[in-house]
C-alpha cells in the first residue's frame, strides 16, 4: 500500500492529509472494480470505503448528505461547491481537477 500526501489549505490554516492508494492485488476486489485498479482509501467522511474514482466518491458523500454529513454539489459542469450545515461556514468552490488532485485520484 503506499501513502499518498497532499498540502491542503483549510481556513488559512495548512495542514497535511494523507491517503493510502490501495492496489487491486493488496485488497479483495470490490463489486464492479477493474483489474488493476486503484483504489483510494482514508478519504473523509468515506466511513471506512475506498474509492475507483472521483464520481465513486462524490455520490458516497452525497449519500450520506442525509445525516448532515459535508459534500461537493456540481453547480456548472465541472465546478463545485462544498455543501455544509455550518452556520457562517465560509463558502469553498473547487474544479474537478482540483478535486482530484485533493483526493489522490488519477484520470
Amino acid at each position: 500500500m503506499a501513502i499518498l500526501s497532499f498540502a491542503v489549505s483549510a481556513h488559512s490554516e495548512s495542514e497535511t492529509i494523507s491517503y493510502a492508494v490501495r492496489e487491486k492485488g493488496v485488497s479483495k476486489a470490490s463489486a464492479g472494480q477493474k483489474e488493476g485498479e486503484r483504489m483510494i482509501a482514508g478519504l473523509p467522511y468515506a466511513r471506512g470505503k475506498s474509492f475507483a474514482d472521483l464520481d465513486a466518491y462524490l455520490r458516497h458523500l452525497e449519500n450520506n448528505s442525509a445525516v448532515d454529513l459535508p459534500w461537493w454539489r456540481q453547480i456548472r459542469p465541472g465546478v463545485y461547491e462544498h455543501v455544509k450545515r455550518l452556520r457562517g461556514a465560509a463558502p469553498e468552490i473547487a474544479t474537478r481537477a482540483e478535486l482530484m488532485k485533493r483526493f489522490g485520484f488519477s484520470e
